[in-house]
């Protein structure tokens, strides 16, 4: 399970340390006794040794950081382990000390009220008070142990905004105001500066969210993840907007609904439109599931109650209505409000049509151009005008079968890599397949085969292996030098490195989603 690793014993009188250097980036193996970081005194630089095998999961200071002596560094695990930022301040709960004084036999005043018994603080905590001048003492900590976290800092410079609206990420509605009546002027600002803004009024905003050249949410409640990003041009409008981490807007979307709820990894692309006739009407809400996507141009109407699932594809220039339009209804013509539900994992080809009140079936395809009028049951595939049943969407793979499969992923995996100019060898042995790839001095492997091979082979830069099942114990028990991909369930483990994203990526593409499925491509081979 993780751990925390603190400041050692660095034989100084000095109530704190310099933070000088990381010497392993977050989510890198390392063994026994290699350095993690620099420490520096007023006197010497010291180097902090790992005490076991392991993987950096979270860096807790910056490199500048000042840092008390015994307060902790980082957090520490086993390859696959992941971190939530509860489990951090958990730890930091468990660890907290008081603050080590130097023995000084001169009488001193007496403490600042508070400050003597003051609760712990997460380093972020203490970072983000620093930044906006707040002094921790003054602070009320939700945490464990009454620890104060990033979310009590940015609350307590809210103003007049009462905790219930904080918690939630209601929006100081005078801020708001401003913004609408200033928009073009707010949207210029830095992105860091706009996020801060919203943050010092109540919105609730994780880590390293960007808002775009021209972006200025106008919600009257406003909760982003970590890493939400709004491209340049995006215009928004809500009473109620909740985006899960990752979760990314194109350039120039256009989202104007009552109430969205987006979840973790959704990727809207370009000029995608959510809105319309009635959209912030009282019944009008979308809620999407997460590591989902809409293409290009697609258009959602969410008058009534639009629900997309997990893992569902709406292809560009795709049209969603919940609310017909036209003709009189008292001239006997249709004039239907109804929401559509459309299921886990489905796919909604280009140019597709779905009427009011219809409903997609989980793991259902539409085909391109089609027009939906009524219920698709699971798992099929229906096209046409109107859309009529086709046949199953997908057909049941046997062991044989699953393993040509993955066999083929791998050889085009290979000759993709080929095609960006990457020297890569392919090696086929019976129902095994080895690519290795030589890049810029470093050998990079992966190994696919139907049992997840564990075995400790000679060392490389990076060495994947892939299985179409794994043995657990196995799994639990993987190397930290490998990195592991189990395509039964399917997940991952380890530190990835840039074949391992690569690869990550190319399977996404095609459909497969690792576990944990909450993970962005930043770029690299592909």
């Amino acid at each position: 399970m993780p751990e925390l690793f603190t400041v050692p014993y660095l034989g100084t009188a000095e109530k704190d340390v310099l933070v000088v250097d990381w010497l392993v980036d977050e989510g890198d193996a390392f063994r026994r006794g290699q350095p993690l970081v620099t420490l520096e005194t007023l006197k010497a630089s010291f180097e902090v040794e790992a005490e076991g095998d392991g993987v950096l999961l979270r860096q807790l200071e910056a490199v500048g950081d000042r840092v008390g002596l015994q307060a902790p560094l980082g957090v520490w695990g086993q390859a696959g382990e992941t971190l939530v930022e509860a489990e951090v301040e958990e730890l930091l709960a468990a660890q907290a000390v008081p603050d080590v004084e130097v023995a000084d036999p001169t009488p001193k005043a007496a403490p600042v009220s508070g400050a003597a018994n003051a609760a712990p603080a997460s380093p972020a905590a203490r970072r983000r008070a620093t930044d906006l001048g707040i002094d921790l003492a003054s602070i009320q900590g939700t945490g464990p142990n009454g620890m104060v976290r990033v979310e009590d800092v940015e609350r307590s410079c809210v103003g007049d905004s009462s905790t219930a609206e904080v918690a939630t990420g209601a929006v100081d509605a005078a801020f708001l105001a401003h913004v609408r009546a200033n928009l073009d002027e707010f949207g210029v600002l830095e992105s860091s500066f706009k996020v801060d803004l919203y943050r010092r009024h109540g919105a609730r905003i994780g880590a390293d969210v960007e808002f775009g050249k021209g972006v200025a949410p106008l919600a009257e409640r406003l909760v982003l993840g970590r890493g939400v990003r709004f491209a340049d041009g995006c215009r928004v409008e809500a009473v109620d907007l909740v985006a899960g981490a990752l979760t990314a807007f194109g350039p120039r979307c256009a989202v104007r609904c009552r109430s969205i709820s987006l979840g973790e990894n959704a990727f809207l692309a370009a000029d995608v439109d959510i809105g319309g006739g009635g959209a912030m009407d009282p019944e009008a809400e979308l809620v999407m599931g997460g590591h989902g996507f809409v293409g290009e141009h697609a258009h959602l109407n969410p008058c009534r109650r639009l629900v997309v699932g997990d893992e569902v594809v709406i292809s560009r220039s795709a049209v969603i209505m919940t609310h017909s339009f036209g003709s009189s209804a008292l001239a006997g013509y249709a004039a239907r409000f109804a929401g559509v539900t459309i299921g886990d994992g489905c796919q909604v080809g280009i140019g597709a049509t779905l009427f009011p009140g219809v409903e997609m079936g989980r793991g259902s395809i539409l085909l391109s151009g089609s027009s939906l009028v009524t219920a698709m049951p699971e798992y099929r595939l229906w096209g046409g005008v109107p859309a009529k049943d086709l046949k199953a969407a997908a057909h049941e793979l046997d062991a044989a079968a699953l393993l040509g499969v993955a066999q083929d992923l791998a050889g085009e995996f290979a000759r993709q890599l080929q095609l960006r100019g990457f020297a890569v060898s392919l090696q086929v042995e019976a129902d095994e397949r080895e690519l290795v790839v030589d890049h810029e001095g470093r050998r990079h492997r992966l190994h696919l085969a139907p049992l997840l091979d564990t075995e400790e082979a000679a060392p490389c830069a990076e060495d994947v292996r892939v299985g179409l099942a794994a043995d657990d114990d196995a799994w639990a028990s993987l190397l930290p030098e490998l990195v592991g991909i189990d395509l039964s369930v399917p997940r991952v483990r380890g530190a990835l490195g840039p074949m391992a994203n690569a690869f990550r990526e190319f399977l996404r593409k095609r459909g497969v989603r690792l576990h944990p499925r909450t993970w962005a491509y930043r770029g690299g081979w592909l």
